[in-house]
């Protein structure tokens, strides 16, 4: 049986979590064993010998790509990843496309101006942003772009849809909004990028496909080498419920 191993460094079972269940699905049909690894060290030693390696969190650095390729193993990353050195295969979600549809889906329905909530922390939350502005000049809509929640300022300037990189902003918004008496969506429409498993307020949004990324990266691990070992992977829209067309009558509050 060949064996596969997953190259991640987290402690704590989070967004890489579905993943994994991805590649534990994919290795087992193609009959496979999986090992999970913090490092690479393992290899040197020659007491087991990869078929193959994904890569399942962003802490791989060039020490650990050029192991793979010294000991000529073939890797797959879950993320784009930058290198100076070498071509990086990959499976990834495209956000870009996604966002689009959002700010479509709104722009639709009449909103005129869309906040984007969000942090850019590396290059996916970059791209996410960068695909938002293009949406709203493609759209004609304003797209204005915060760093973090601020209700106040929202309403104060008019802002009528909200979409929020992680679902945490989203929820925090949905809740303060209510607090104060608004209706969401009537008078904010509050959208994520992430919309988790359990979510609790139907939240609007993507659901980003996690373990279909994990499942996608053994099939591709099995085909390389190829001339365009890359991969993205669409997400799925999630109706929700905090999404409407903006009130005619909203007023200053």
């Amino acid at each position: 049986m060949s064996l596969i191993g997953v190259l991640s460094r987290d402690s704590l079972p989070g967004e890489s979590t579905p993943a994994l269940a991805g590649i534990g699905h994919a290795a087992h049909r193609a009959g496979s064993g999986l090992l999970l690894c913090a490092d690479l060290d393992f290899v040197d030693t020659r007491d087991v010998a990869l078929s193959g390696c994904v890569l399942l969190d962003r802490t791989a650095d060039e020490q650990d790509l050029a192991c793979l390729t010294d000991h000529a193993i073939p890797f797959v990353s879950i993320g784009r990843r930058d290198s100076t050195s070498r071509q990086i295969p990959y499976v990834d979600v495209d956000y870009a496309a996604g966002v689009r549809d959002l700010v479509a889906r709104t722009a639709a329905l009449g909103h005129q101006q869309v906040v984007y909530i969000g942090l850019p922390s590396g290059r996916a939350s970059a791209e996410r942003l960068h695909g938002f502005r293009a949406a709203a000049e493609a759209c004609g809509v304003k797209g204005l772009h915060a760093p973090a929640v601020w209700l106040d300022q929202l309403v104060r300037i008019g802002v009528t849809a909200v979409i929020a990189e992680h679902p945490d902003d989203a929820s925090a918004l949905v809740r303060a909004a209510r607090r104060r008496g608004m209706s969401v969506p009537g008078e904010l429409s509050v959208l994520t990028l992430d919309v988790p498993e359990t979510d609790l307020l139907g939240l609007t949004g993507l659901r980003v496909p996690r373990w279909e990324t994990g499942r996608r990266a053994v099939y591709l691990l099995a085909r390389l080498p190829q001339k365009r070992p890359h991969e993205l992977i669409a997400c799925e829209f999630v109706e929700g419920t905090t999404l409407s067309a903006p009130e005619g009558h909203r007023g200053n509050r």
